[in-house]
Protein backbone atom coordinates (compact mmCIF):
# COMPACT_ATOMS: atom_id res chain seq x y z
CA UNK A 1 0.00 0.00 0.00
CA UNK A 2 1.18 3.40 -0.54
CA UNK A 3 2.68 5.26 2.49
CA UNK A 4 2.03 9.33 3.00
CA UNK A 5 4.77 11.36 2.07
CA UNK A 6 5.56 11.90 6.12
CA UNK A 7 6.54 7.84 7.08
CA UNK A 8 8.36 7.72 3.45
CA UNK A 9 10.50 10.97 4.89
CA UNK A 10 10.68 9.71 8.25
CA UNK A 11 12.59 6.15 6.76
CA UNK A 12 14.94 7.94 4.23
CA UNK A 13 16.30 10.07 7.72
CA UNK A 14 16.90 6.57 9.45
CA UNK A 15 18.37 5.35 6.12
CA UNK A 16 20.80 8.49 5.81
CA UNK A 17 21.99 7.98 9.16
CA UNK A 18 22.84 4.88 9.06
CA UNK A 19 24.86 6.04 6.16
CA UNK A 20 26.39 9.15 7.46
CA UNK A 21 26.52 8.75 10.44
CA UNK A 22 29.90 6.17 11.60
CA UNK A 23 28.46 5.64 14.76
CA UNK A 24 25.02 4.16 14.11
CA UNK A 25 25.67 1.28 12.21
CA UNK A 26 27.48 -0.24 14.99
CA UNK A 27 24.22 0.79 17.20
CA UNK A 28 21.81 -1.37 14.97
CA UNK A 29 21.62 -4.51 12.40
CA UNK A 30 22.61 -3.50 8.72
CA UNK A 31 20.06 -6.03 7.74
CA UNK A 32 17.09 -4.60 9.13
CA UNK A 33 17.59 -1.80 6.71
CA UNK A 34 17.70 -4.18 3.76
CA UNK A 35 13.80 -3.56 3.12
CA UNK A 36 11.13 -1.69 4.08
CA UNK A 37 11.74 -0.50 7.29
CA UNK A 38 9.26 -1.41 10.52
CA UNK A 39 8.47 -0.25 13.35
CA UNK A 40 11.68 -1.68 15.69
CA UNK A 41 13.52 0.39 13.39
CA UNK A 42 12.50 3.42 13.70
CA UNK A 43 12.52 2.67 17.65
CA UNK A 44 16.36 1.72 17.52
CA UNK A 45 16.97 4.44 15.94
CA UNK A 46 14.90 6.78 17.87
CA UNK A 47 16.97 4.80 21.18
CA UNK A 48 20.01 5.66 19.58
CA UNK A 49 19.36 9.68 18.95
CA UNK A 50 17.80 9.48 22.66
CA UNK A 51 20.98 7.94 23.66
CA UNK A 52 23.48 10.64 22.29
CA UNK A 53 21.13 12.97 22.96
CA UNK A 54 21.73 12.78 26.93
CA UNK A 55 25.16 12.46 26.35
CA UNK A 56 25.33 16.48 24.66
CA UNK A 57 22.86 17.56 27.16
CA UNK A 58 25.40 15.84 30.12
CA UNK A 59 28.03 17.81 28.41
CA UNK A 60 26.83 20.98 27.15
CA UNK A 61 23.47 22.00 29.06
CA UNK A 62 23.91 23.52 32.83
CA UNK A 63 20.46 22.66 33.80
CA UNK A 64 20.89 18.58 32.75
CA UNK A 65 24.09 18.51 33.94
CA UNK A 66 23.06 19.72 36.95
CA UNK A 67 19.90 18.02 37.53
CA UNK A 68 21.61 14.25 36.33
CA UNK A 69 24.68 14.65 38.81
CA UNK A 70 22.17 15.28 41.65
CA UNK A 71 20.14 12.20 41.26
CA UNK A 72 23.66 10.01 40.22
CA UNK A 73 22.30 9.35 36.69
CA UNK A 74 24.77 9.11 33.63
CA UNK A 75 23.69 9.20 30.03
CA UNK A 76 25.43 5.72 29.82
CA UNK A 77 23.12 4.11 32.23
CA UNK A 78 20.06 4.21 29.86
CA UNK A 79 19.44 1.46 27.79
CA UNK A 80 16.36 1.22 27.84
CA UNK A 81 12.74 3.31 27.35
CA UNK A 82 12.55 1.59 30.66
CA UNK A 83 15.71 3.27 31.93
CA UNK A 84 14.81 6.93 30.07
CA UNK A 85 11.28 6.91 31.81
CA UNK A 86 12.99 7.16 35.38
CA UNK A 87 14.87 10.61 34.29
CA UNK A 88 12.64 13.45 35.68
CA UNK A 89 10.45 15.37 34.03
CA UNK A 90 11.13 19.18 32.67
CA UNK A 91 8.17 21.37 33.38
CA UNK A 92 7.64 24.77 31.72
CA UNK A 93 8.16 26.65 34.99
CA UNK A 94 12.08 24.96 34.77
CA UNK A 95 12.25 26.43 31.09
CA UNK A 96 10.79 29.96 32.15
CA UNK A 97 13.45 29.79 35.62
CA UNK A 98 16.49 30.15 33.74
CA UNK A 99 16.48 29.62 29.83
CA UNK A 100 20.02 30.05 29.45
CA UNK A 101 20.61 26.73 31.63
CA UNK A 102 19.47 25.13 28.93
CA UNK A 103 21.43 26.51 26.50
CA UNK A 104 24.07 24.30 24.80
CA UNK A 105 25.94 26.57 22.29
CA UNK A 106 27.44 30.25 22.81
CA UNK A 107 24.77 32.92 22.62
CA UNK A 108 26.84 34.42 18.89
CA UNK A 109 25.96 30.75 17.41
CA UNK A 110 22.21 31.10 17.80
CA UNK A 111 19.33 32.34 14.89
CA UNK A 112 16.59 32.71 16.88
CA UNK A 113 15.27 33.24 19.59
CA UNK A 114 11.72 33.04 20.88
CA UNK A 115 10.07 35.07 23.82
CA UNK A 116 6.44 33.56 24.87
CA UNK A 117 4.28 33.09 27.75
CA UNK A 118 2.89 29.58 28.61
CA UNK A 119 -0.77 28.95 27.31
CA UNK A 120 -0.43 31.84 24.82
CA UNK A 121 -2.14 34.43 26.91
CA UNK A 122 -0.89 33.69 30.85
CA UNK A 123 1.87 32.02 32.94
CA UNK A 124 5.95 32.32 33.54
CA UNK A 125 7.32 34.13 30.08
CA UNK A 126 10.18 31.35 28.63
CA UNK A 127 12.76 31.88 25.94
CA UNK A 128 13.56 29.28 23.19
CA UNK A 129 17.00 29.35 21.22
CA UNK A 130 17.40 27.79 17.75
CA UNK A 131 20.51 27.49 15.67
CA UNK A 132 20.92 27.31 12.36
CA UNK A 133 20.75 23.82 12.00
CA UNK A 134 18.09 23.81 13.88
CA UNK A 135 16.02 26.32 11.64
CA UNK A 136 16.90 23.62 8.79
CA UNK A 137 15.48 20.87 10.50
CA UNK A 138 12.03 22.66 11.52
CA UNK A 139 11.41 23.88 7.95
CA UNK A 140 12.09 20.03 6.78
CA UNK A 141 9.53 19.03 8.83
CA UNK A 142 7.38 22.18 8.34
CA UNK A 143 7.72 21.42 4.17
CA UNK A 144 7.02 17.50 5.02
CA UNK A 145 3.80 18.73 7.28
CA UNK A 146 2.55 20.20 3.94
CA UNK A 147 3.23 17.84 1.32
CA UNK A 148 1.32 15.53 3.49
CA UNK A 149 -2.24 17.99 2.15
CA UNK A 150 -0.35 19.61 -0.34
CA UNK A 151 2.00 19.12 -3.75
CA UNK A 152 4.10 20.64 -6.18
CA UNK A 153 0.37 21.88 -8.07
CA UNK A 154 -0.85 23.89 -4.90
CA UNK A 155 -0.66 27.30 -3.92
CA UNK A 156 -0.33 28.04 -0.24
CA UNK A 157 -1.57 31.27 1.27
CA UNK A 158 0.21 31.46 4.58
CA UNK A 159 -1.95 33.66 7.10
CA UNK A 160 0.63 33.85 9.75
CA UNK A 161 2.61 36.68 11.75
CA UNK A 162 5.39 37.88 9.60
CA UNK A 163 8.07 40.83 9.98
CA UNK A 164 10.82 39.43 11.81
CA UNK A 165 14.00 37.27 10.96
CA UNK A 166 12.91 34.02 10.78
CA UNK A 167 9.44 34.49 12.53
CA UNK A 168 6.79 31.88 11.79
CA UNK A 169 5.86 32.61 8.16
CA UNK A 170 8.86 33.14 6.97
CA UNK A 171 10.11 29.35 8.41
CA UNK A 172 7.27 28.34 6.90
CA UNK A 173 7.54 29.96 4.01
CA UNK A 174 10.77 28.06 3.57
CA UNK A 175 9.41 24.84 4.51
CA UNK A 176 7.10 25.38 1.68
CA UNK A 177 10.14 26.20 -1.06
CA UNK A 178 12.17 23.02 -0.40
CA UNK A 179 9.06 20.62 -1.39
CA UNK A 180 8.34 22.60 -4.43
CA UNK A 181 5.46 24.71 -2.78
CA UNK A 182 4.72 27.31 -4.19
CA UNK A 183 4.00 30.23 -1.13
CA UNK A 184 2.13 33.50 -0.85
CA UNK A 185 2.48 35.41 2.46
CA UNK A 186 -0.52 37.12 3.57
CA UNK A 187 0.04 37.67 6.72
CA UNK A 188 -2.35 38.47 9.67
CA UNK A 189 -2.43 42.29 9.70
CA UNK A 190 -4.75 42.26 6.74
CA UNK A 191 -8.83 42.41 6.58
CA UNK A 192 -10.83 39.30 5.50
CA UNK A 193 -11.69 40.68 2.53
CA UNK A 194 -8.51 40.95 1.22
CA UNK A 195 -7.46 37.77 2.13
CA UNK A 196 -9.67 36.91 -0.69
CA UNK A 197 -8.23 38.99 -2.60
CA UNK A 198 -5.13 37.07 -2.54
CA UNK A 199 -6.74 33.88 -3.19
CA UNK A 200 -8.06 35.46 -6.38
CA UNK A 201 -5.12 36.72 -7.34
CA UNK A 202 -2.76 34.09 -6.69
CA UNK A 203 -4.87 31.25 -7.24
CA UNK A 204 -4.62 29.85 -4.12
CA UNK A 205 -5.53 26.32 -2.99
CA UNK A 206 -4.67 25.46 0.37
CA UNK A 207 -5.08 27.95 3.50
CA UNK A 208 -2.58 27.81 6.46
CA UNK A 209 -3.60 29.48 9.38
CA UNK A 210 -4.83 29.72 12.92
CA UNK A 211 -7.91 28.05 14.04
CA UNK A 212 -9.80 31.06 15.39
CA UNK A 213 -8.97 32.86 12.11
CA UNK A 214 -9.63 31.05 9.74
CA UNK A 215 -13.01 30.39 11.46
CA UNK A 216 -14.07 33.63 12.04
CA UNK A 217 -12.38 34.91 8.48
CA UNK A 218 -15.63 32.19 7.15
CA UNK A 219 -17.91 33.81 8.64
CA UNK A 220 -17.31 37.26 7.92
CA UNK A 221 -17.28 36.36 4.64
CA UNK A 222 -20.15 33.63 3.27
CA UNK A 223 -22.48 35.94 3.08
CA UNK A 224 -20.51 38.19 0.88
CA UNK A 225 -18.51 35.71 -1.36
CA UNK A 226 -19.42 32.23 -2.81
CA UNK A 227 -16.37 30.75 -0.92
CA UNK A 228 -16.80 27.31 -2.54
CA UNK A 229 -16.18 28.88 -6.08
CA UNK A 230 -12.46 30.04 -5.35
CA UNK A 231 -10.73 27.21 -5.80
CA UNK A 232 -9.60 26.28 -1.77
CA UNK A 233 -8.97 22.72 -2.06
CA UNK A 234 -7.89 22.60 1.51
CA UNK A 235 -8.18 24.10 4.73
CA UNK A 236 -4.96 23.59 7.14
CA UNK A 237 -5.50 24.95 10.70
CA UNK A 238 -3.40 25.07 13.75
CA UNK A 239 -3.19 27.14 17.23
CA UNK A 240 -6.56 26.59 18.25
CA UNK A 241 -9.14 23.46 19.19
CA UNK A 242 -11.17 22.64 15.71
CA UNK A 243 -14.60 20.95 16.77
CA UNK A 244 -16.04 18.57 14.43
CA UNK A 245 -19.23 21.08 14.03
CA UNK A 246 -16.56 23.84 13.23
CA UNK A 247 -14.74 21.61 10.70
CA UNK A 248 -18.50 20.51 9.37
CA UNK A 249 -18.97 24.12 8.44
CA UNK A 250 -15.82 24.70 7.23
CA UNK A 251 -16.14 21.89 4.97
CA UNK A 252 -19.84 22.81 3.91
CA UNK A 253 -18.61 26.34 3.31
CA UNK A 254 -15.48 26.01 1.03
CA UNK A 255 -16.31 22.72 -0.17
CA UNK A 256 -13.28 21.50 0.53
CA UNK A 257 -11.20 19.54 3.33
CA UNK A 258 -10.09 20.69 6.49
CA UNK A 259 -6.81 19.13 7.97
CA UNK A 260 -4.94 20.35 11.32
CA UNK A 261 -1.61 20.53 12.66
CA UNK A 262 -0.06 20.69 16.00
CA UNK A 263 2.95 22.78 17.43
CA UNK A 264 4.80 23.37 20.04
CA UNK A 265 7.54 26.31 20.20
CA UNK A 266 9.44 24.62 22.66
CA UNK A 267 9.89 21.51 20.06
CA UNK A 268 10.29 23.43 17.11
CA UNK A 269 6.97 24.89 16.24
CA UNK A 270 5.95 22.02 13.51
CA UNK A 271 5.00 18.86 15.81
CA UNK A 272 2.10 16.94 14.22
CA UNK A 273 0.08 16.51 11.45
CA UNK A 274 -3.76 14.93 10.62
CA UNK A 275 -3.26 13.02 7.06
CA UNK A 276 -5.67 12.17 5.35
CA UNK A 277 -7.98 9.78 7.44
CA UNK A 278 -8.40 12.50 9.64
CA UNK A 279 -7.81 9.54 12.84
CA UNK A 280 -5.53 11.19 15.36
CA UNK A 281 -1.91 13.22 14.29
CA UNK A 282 1.22 11.56 12.60
CA UNK A 283 4.46 13.20 14.45
CA UNK A 284 7.72 14.21 13.56
CA UNK A 285 9.63 10.95 15.02
CA UNK A 286 12.89 11.74 13.35
CA UNK A 287 13.21 14.95 15.84
CA UNK A 288 10.95 13.88 18.37
CA UNK A 289 10.39 11.23 20.98
CA UNK A 290 6.66 10.70 22.79
CA UNK A 291 5.65 9.74 25.75
CA UNK A 292 1.90 9.81 27.47
CA UNK A 293 2.11 9.95 31.35
CA UNK A 294 -0.27 10.28 33.90
CA UNK A 295 -0.88 14.29 34.55
CA UNK A 296 -1.04 13.41 38.68
CA UNK A 297 1.84 11.40 39.16
CA UNK A 298 4.16 11.67 35.84
CA UNK A 299 4.36 7.72 34.97
CA UNK A 300 4.25 6.77 31.74
CA UNK A 301 0.93 5.14 30.40
CA UNK A 302 0.15 3.38 27.21
CA UNK A 303 -3.48 3.08 27.66
CA UNK A 304 -5.93 6.22 28.65
CA UNK A 305 -5.79 9.98 28.26
CA UNK A 306 -2.66 11.55 29.67
CA UNK A 307 -0.38 14.50 29.02
CA UNK A 308 2.08 14.25 26.34
CA UNK A 309 5.21 14.95 26.92
CA UNK A 310 8.28 14.82 24.53
CA UNK A 311 11.60 14.97 23.76
CA UNK A 312 14.03 16.57 21.23
CA UNK A 313 16.39 13.89 19.43
CA UNK A 314 18.57 16.45 16.91
CA UNK A 315 17.96 20.07 18.52
CA UNK A 316 21.49 21.67 19.05
CA UNK A 317 21.23 24.93 20.36
CA UNK A 318 18.10 24.32 23.00
CA UNK A 319 17.45 20.36 23.59
CA UNK A 320 14.66 19.71 26.30
CA UNK A 321 14.62 16.08 28.05
CA UNK A 322 11.13 14.47 28.94
CA UNK A 323 9.15 18.02 28.31
CA UNK A 324 5.69 18.20 29.86
CA UNK A 325 3.53 20.40 27.25
CA UNK A 326 0.33 20.05 29.83
CA UNK A 327 -1.92 19.22 26.65
CA UNK A 328 -4.07 16.18 27.51
CA UNK A 329 -4.19 13.21 24.57
CA UNK A 330 -3.41 9.29 23.96
CA UNK A 331 -1.62 7.16 21.67
CA UNK A 332 -3.87 5.31 18.96
CA UNK A 333 -2.20 2.21 18.57
CA UNK A 334 -4.23 0.95 15.84
CA UNK A 335 -2.83 0.85 11.98
CA UNK A 336 -3.83 4.31 10.89
CA UNK A 337 -6.60 4.13 7.59
CA UNK A 338 -3.91 5.88 5.71
CA UNK A 339 -1.83 2.53 5.86
CA UNK A 340 1.43 4.37 7.47
CA UNK A 341 1.71 1.49 9.31
CA UNK A 342 5.26 2.20 10.78
CA UNK A 343 4.01 5.65 12.53
CA UNK A 344 3.00 5.83 15.89
CA UNK A 345 -0.07 8.91 15.88
CA UNK A 346 -2.17 10.60 18.97
CA UNK A 347 -5.30 11.43 19.54
CA UNK A 348 -6.43 14.91 18.92
CA UNK A 349 -5.52 17.72 21.94
CA UNK A 350 -9.00 17.57 24.20
CA UNK A 351 -7.51 20.31 26.67
CA UNK A 352 -4.69 21.85 28.03
CA UNK A 353 -4.39 20.81 31.88
CA UNK A 354 -4.77 24.21 33.39
CA UNK A 355 -7.37 25.18 31.40
CA UNK A 356 -10.36 23.15 33.01
CA UNK A 357 -12.10 24.35 36.00
CA UNK A 358 -14.23 22.64 38.34
CA UNK A 359 -17.85 23.17 38.93
CA UNK A 360 -21.00 22.38 41.08
CA UNK A 361 -20.05 19.38 42.90
CA UNK A 362 -16.59 19.22 41.34
CA UNK A 363 -16.83 18.47 37.64
CA UNK A 364 -14.58 19.86 35.75
CA UNK A 365 -15.33 21.81 32.58
CA UNK A 366 -13.50 23.67 29.71
CA UNK A 367 -14.09 24.45 26.63
CA UNK A 368 -13.97 22.22 24.17
CA UNK A 369 -16.44 19.97 26.48
CA UNK A 370 -19.08 22.64 24.74
CA UNK A 371 -17.34 23.61 21.55
CA UNK A 372 -18.26 20.15 19.84
CA UNK A 373 -22.07 21.33 20.37
CA UNK A 374 -22.31 24.60 20.76
CA UNK A 375 -20.27 25.10 17.25
CA UNK A 376 -23.72 23.12 15.68
CA UNK A 377 -25.40 26.90 15.50
CA UNK A 378 -24.38 28.50 12.83
CA UNK A 379 -24.57 32.02 13.58
CA UNK A 380 -21.97 31.49 16.50
CA UNK A 381 -18.49 32.90 15.69
CA UNK A 382 -16.45 32.41 19.12
CA UNK A 383 -18.16 32.24 23.21
CA UNK A 384 -16.64 32.79 26.06
CA UNK A 385 -17.00 31.57 29.13
CA UNK A 386 -17.43 33.57 32.81
CA UNK A 387 -17.88 31.67 36.29
CA UNK A 388 -19.88 33.69 39.16
CA UNK A 389 -21.00 32.33 42.81
CA UNK A 390 -24.12 34.28 43.40
CA UNK A 391 -26.39 33.13 46.48
CA UNK A 392 -23.75 29.62 47.24
CA UNK A 393 -24.43 28.62 43.54
CA UNK A 394 -21.98 28.12 40.97
CA UNK A 395 -23.49 30.69 37.80
CA UNK A 396 -22.19 30.03 34.16
CA UNK A 397 -22.45 32.71 31.85
CA UNK A 398 -22.03 32.41 27.75
CA UNK A 399 -21.35 35.34 26.36
CA UNK A 400 -21.71 34.62 22.36
CA UNK A 401 -20.31 36.55 19.56
CA UNK A 402 -23.10 35.81 16.73
CA UNK A 403 -23.10 36.87 13.16
CA UNK A 404 -27.47 37.76 13.62
CA UNK A 405 -28.76 38.26 17.10
CA UNK A 406 -32.25 37.45 18.06
CA UNK A 407 -34.28 35.18 20.41
CA UNK A 408 -34.27 32.14 18.31
CA UNK A 409 -30.36 32.19 18.12
CA UNK A 410 -29.32 32.60 21.88
CA UNK A 411 -32.37 29.78 22.75
CA UNK A 412 -30.61 27.42 19.94
CA UNK A 413 -27.13 27.90 22.43
CA UNK A 414 -29.35 28.14 25.49
CA UNK A 415 -30.70 24.49 24.28
CA UNK A 416 -27.18 22.47 23.83
CA UNK A 417 -25.56 24.22 26.87
CA UNK A 418 -28.47 22.15 28.34
CA UNK A 419 -28.03 19.06 26.51
CA UNK A 420 -24.90 18.69 28.42
CA UNK A 421 -25.29 16.02 30.80
CA UNK A 422 -22.80 17.57 33.54
CA UNK A 423 -24.83 20.95 32.91
CA UNK A 424 -27.97 18.98 33.80
CA UNK A 425 -26.66 16.97 36.97
CA UNK A 426 -25.30 19.69 38.54
CA UNK A 427 -28.63 21.61 38.19
CA UNK A 428 -30.63 18.98 39.20
CA UNK A 429 -28.36 18.16 42.40
CA UNK A 430 -28.36 22.33 43.45
CA UNK A 431 -25.12 22.97 43.03
CA UNK A 432 -25.64 24.93 39.88
CA UNK A 433 -28.20 27.68 38.63
CA UNK A 434 -29.01 27.62 35.27
CA UNK A 435 -26.51 28.96 32.68
CA UNK A 436 -27.11 32.02 31.49
CA UNK A 437 -26.63 33.10 27.36
CA UNK A 438 -25.72 36.87 26.55
CA UNK A 439 -25.40 37.53 22.85
CA UNK A 440 -22.76 40.26 21.70
CA UNK A 441 -22.14 41.76 18.80
CA UNK A 442 -19.87 40.61 15.61
CA UNK A 443 -16.34 41.65 16.08
CA UNK A 444 -16.62 41.72 20.21
CA UNK A 445 -13.85 39.36 20.89
CA UNK A 446 -11.51 39.58 17.66
CA UNK A 447 -8.05 39.07 19.54
CA UNK A 448 -6.31 38.75 16.12
CA UNK A 449 -6.97 34.39 16.53
CA UNK A 450 -3.69 33.67 18.59
CA UNK A 451 -4.71 33.51 22.21
CA UNK A 452 -6.35 30.60 23.62
CA UNK A 453 -9.05 31.18 25.55
CA UNK A 454 -8.99 30.71 29.16
CA UNK A 455 -12.44 30.19 31.27
CA UNK A 456 -13.13 33.58 33.54
CA UNK A 457 -13.41 32.26 37.18
CA UNK A 458 -14.80 35.05 39.34
CA UNK A 459 -16.08 33.49 42.01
Amino acid sequence: METIYLERWLHEKIRNGHQTDPEYPHFTDEAMLSGQLTRRDIEHYQMYKLRKTLAYVYEHSAFYRERFKGLGIHPEDIQSTADFSEIPLTDPSDLAGNPNRFLCVSHGDISRVTTFTTSGTTGPEKRVFCTKNDLERMTDFMGTGLRTVADEQDILQIILPFGSSNNQGDLLTRGAEKVGITAVKAGMQIKAEEQINLIRQHHSTVLFGPTPYIYRMTKELEDRHRLDGLGVKTLFVTSGYLSEPMRNQLKRTWHCDVHTHYGLTEMGLGVAVECHAHDGYHFNEADLFLEVVDPQTGAVISEGEGELVFTTLSKEGMPLIRYRTHDLSRLITETCPCGADTLLRFDKISRRKEHGVRVGAGDEIYYSLFDERLYDVPELVDYHIIITRPEGKDHLIFSAEVRRSGSEVAQAIKKLIFSSPLIRKNIENGTMTAPAVELVALGTFNTGGRAKKKIEDHR
